[in-house]
């Protein structure tokens, strides 16, 4: 018997809804587009359960497969390379990101809420907003949960956020934009209100969990730094070149009806020297123009429903910390083979006849 077709989408998670027959989106300001820059605050572990789904290796590959290693084996390239970003990158995206006025929002794994108070005091300093991106780099949400693991991984994610930063986060971004069919009604249920998995448009949209309240702000993986940069081999000149090339088409196209741009950034890579001035260069030639409304995801989502007639409830009030204006340890990173030491925080090095380089060939 063939299928019953329908007008509409194959799944109940949001309605079909093309761009041309919605209401016009008007930004603060009558701005074409909404700007947002999400970096992902995350940990590479040095060690996962047992049964835990290959993630896919920064060197290129999953971790497995690249390295030969069987994936209780640690991934020394991987684990490297989220270092370098937490304890260099960083710094030199936030640095960008104050430059040009960028509040930012900052994805934050559990790893990172438990043994990085650095890096989140470096984001409140800021006043960044921080949501919830899952325990780790490597443990990602996946097929093989049950519905109560996953809720269980939901709730610790947020939680940690929460104690870290003595607020609730409402937004969420999952590693590797991995999801199963209940997590967009776990994360209404756990009182998110918005998610950044779902790259499938280019304005914020409502979806329809079974309770709660739950919109989209996309990220558009393939113009993702990991995705487009490394999996996708694009130079870095080409990636200048196609984030420049986006804006444009999204700002022409934003004199009709407000347009979103949703930047997404990994220390570990945009944060390395030879690709910084890259980012600089981009985000120079967006706020350049006139019309770019510099925004952090709440706010992007509290303007959205309050011009679509939504209710609004994400500015919310930051919860009582009870470690707030004390000093928190600085935990070692498991498993402990070396302290966690910010490039901003450490002394000042002089190489010989005050050279600003040390050059050393392998």
């Amino acid at each position: 018997m063939p299928a019953k077709r329908a007008y509409g989408m194959d799944q109940d998670f949001y309605p079909w809804s093309p761009i041309i027959t919605r209401p016009v989106l008007r930004w603060p300001d009558n701005a074409r587009v909404a700007l947002a820059v999400i970096v992902n605050l995350e940990h590479w572990d040095w060690e996962v359960p047992p049964h835990t789904p290959l993630a896919v290796s920064p060197l290129g590959g999953p971790e497995g497969l690249w390295s030969g290693n069987q994936p209780d084996f640690p991934d020394i390239g991987g684990y490297g390379n989220h270092e370098y970003g937490n304890r260099v990158g960083i710094f030199r995206i936030l640095t960008v990101l104050d430059k040009y006025g960028i509040v930012p929002t900052l994805a934050l794994d559990k790893a990172v809420a438990d043994h990085y108070p650095f890096l989140v005091q470096e984001g409140q300093r800021r006043d960044a907003e921080f949501i919830a991106h899952g325990l780790s780099r490597r443990r990602i949400i996946h097929i093989g949960m049950s519905e109560d693991e996953e809720r269980q991984y939901i709730r610790d994610s947020i939680a940690a956020v929460d104690k870290a930063t003595g607020k609730r986060p409402v937004g969420w971004s999952g590693p590797d934009f991995q999801e199963t069919p209940h997590t967009p009604g776990l994360l209404a249920a756990e009182g998110i209100r918005y998610v950044c998995d779902w790259g499938n448009d280019e304005q914020p949209y409502k979806m329809t969990p079974k309770t709660g309240e739950l919109y989209s702000l996309g990220v558009n993986a393939y113009l993702d730094d990991n995705y487009i940069h490394l999996h996708g081999r694009r130079t870095i000149n080409e990636v200048n070149l196609l984030w420049r090339e986006w804006f444009d088409g999204l700002y022409a196209d934003g004199a009709t009806t407000g347009r979103l741009m949703v930047l997404h950034l990994h220390p570990w890579i945009m944060g390395q020297p030879w690709r910084i001035r890259h980012l600089d260069d981009v985000l120079g030639h967006i706020t350049a123009h006139a019309g770019v409304w510099k925004a952090t995801g709440s706010e992007i989502i509290d303007w959205f429903t309050a011009q679509t007639g939504e209710p609004s409830r994400l500015s919310v009030a930051a919860d009582v910390n009870p470690l707030a204006g004390q000093q928190r340890s600085q935990t070692a990173l498991p498993p402990g083979r070396f302290d966690y030491a910010p490039i901003t925080e450490r002394p000042m090095i002089r190489w010989p006849g005050n050279a600003r380089v040390a050059f050393w060939v392998a």
